[in-house]
Order: C-alpha cells, then sequence, then structure tokens
C-alpha cells in the first residue's frame, strides 16, 4: 500500500474520530461510506476496521472529555452495562429480520433524533441531583437492543435522549455517551480481531487519524455553544437521513 493510500486511511480515521470527540457517536456512520466508496475496501474489512478504530476514537475522546469535565461517570457506567445487554439480545433478535426491516427501523430512530434535539430545551443547567437508574436502565437497555440490531454504537440516539429526555447539558451529554459506546466497541473489536475481519495495516493507519481526531473534536466542542453542537449533529443525522431514505426506496 503505497504512501497515498495511507495518508488517505489517516485522513478518514481523522474524520472519525472527530466525530467521536465532537458529537460523541462512535464515527462509523461517517467512516464506513467513505471507506467502502472511496477506498473501495469490502464491506466486511470495513466493518471490522471501523469497530476497531471506534474503541481508540472512543478513549481519546474520553480523555479530553474527562479533563473539561464533560462526563458523568455513574451515568455513563448504568448506561453502558444496559446497552452492552440489550446490543447482545437485539443481535440475535435481528437474525429473522431482513434487511428492508432494519433499514426502517434505522431511518425511524433517525427521524425520532432529530426530533428530539429540534426540541431540547434551550436554556441548559447542570442537574444537581442524579438520575434514578431504574429510569437510565430501560433507556440505555432499549437504545442498547436497536443498536445491536442494527450494528451501530448508538451514540447518534443516546446522545439527543440525554439532552431531551434526561435533561442533560449538551456537552456532558456527548462526553457520557462515549462512556456509554465504549463497552460496545470493546466487545466488538474483540470479536472482529478474533475472527480476522480486519487488517492490521490499514487498522493501524486509521486508528492513528482517529485518536488525532478525537482530540482535535474534543477541543473544538468545548469552544463551542451547546446550540451549535446539537446542530451539527442535526445536520449530520439529516444528512443520514436524506441517504437512508434512498436506499429504503431503492432496496426491493
Amino acid at each position: 500500500m503505497g504512501a497515498a493510500s495511507l495518508g488517505m486511511l489517516v485522513g478518514i480515521g481523522l474524520i472519525g474520530g472527530f466525530m467521536a470527540g465532537f458529537l460523541g457517536i462512535g464515527g462509523g456512520i461517517v467512516m464506513i461510506p467513505l471507506l467502502v466508496y472511496v477506498v473501495g475496501l469490502p464491506v466486511k474489512l470495513v466493518t471490522g476496521v471501523s469497530i476497531v478504530q471506534a474503541f481508540f476514537a472512543t478513549s481519546s475522546g474520553l480523555l479530553i472529555h474527562r479533563r473539561n469535565r464533560t462526563v458523568d461517570p455513574r451515568l455513563g457506567v448504568i448506561l453502558g452495562c444496559a446497552g452492552v445487554l440489550g446490543g447482545f439480545l437485539g443481535s440475535f433478535g435481528s437474525s429473522r429480520m431482513d434487511g428492508r426491516t432494519l433499514l426502517s427501523i434505522y431511518l425511524l430512530l433517525v427521524c425520532i433524533a432529530i426530533f428530539l434535539l429540534l426540541f431540547a430545551p434551550r436554556r441548559e443547567t447542570p442537574r444537581e441531583d442524579p438520575v434514578s437508574w431504574w429510569k437510565v436502565f430501560p433507556l440505555g437497555l432499549g437504545v442498547g437492543t436497536l443498536a445491536g440490531m442494527l450494528g451501530v454504537g448508538g451514540g447518534f440516539i443516546m446522545t439527543p435522549i440525554m439532552i431531551s429526555v434526561l435533561r442533560i447539558p449538551t456537552k456532558t451529554a456527548v462526553g457520557t455517551s462515549l462512556l456509554m459506546i465504549l463497552p460496545t466497541t470493546v466487545a466488538g473489536g474483540i470479536g472482529k480481531a478474533a475472527t480476522g475481519q480486519f487488517d492490521p495495516i490499514i487498522a493501524a493507519a486509521v486508528i492513528a487519524g482517529s485518536i488525532i481526531g478525537a482530540q482535535l473534536g474534543g477541543r473544538a466542542n468545548s469552544m463551542v455553544s451547546p446550540r451549535a453542537v446539537r446542530a451539527s449533529l442535526i445536520l449530520l443525522l439529516l444528512a443520514i437521513l436524506i441517504r437512508t431514505g434512498i436506499d429504503l426506496l431503492t432496496t426491493t
């Protein structure tokens, strides 16, 4: 693999990592299309590289969000544990679903995420009382189940839920979302590595970019207003909505 190709992989990793640090998502929803359609890698290999890089991007982003004090450890651990359990349930439950059904569920979740962000509270105040675990666990379980069905990290829907439903400040929701995603990336990364579904050279280049990108994304998150973060996430979700809608209409 030439230097130009490696440089492109680092650049794609940089984009995915930036999205993780800035918006609290795994970055795969951006990276996977780029690796498949721009670089031309097989989908199976791409999913392995994406989930492995997500672990490093999430870890890197968490470091800077922790330094910025925009992580709620208790909330993140509860959501993470519930999400892992839900992920197992969803992955098994989706085995009998066809692709069109899964695509429809994904489209619905994107619409819900956009709706939640559009009607998020304009004024944000830090929560003085912790959210009850019995309220949080079912949310994490539900999101984890849906994420397991769809093969995504779930940050794109969990961040809006934390902002609009749990009334968590936007920047804390982004940092806490990374903590929730981390266990999923660990489990998924081990599985992909154990089954050989990734190339170490390609993965190393993407991971290098992701680590740097997540740091840049975390710094950018701290420099802009919560409204700007929410607007950026809405724009990304709208792009996904259009792409998913086209796929759904053209899928037979």
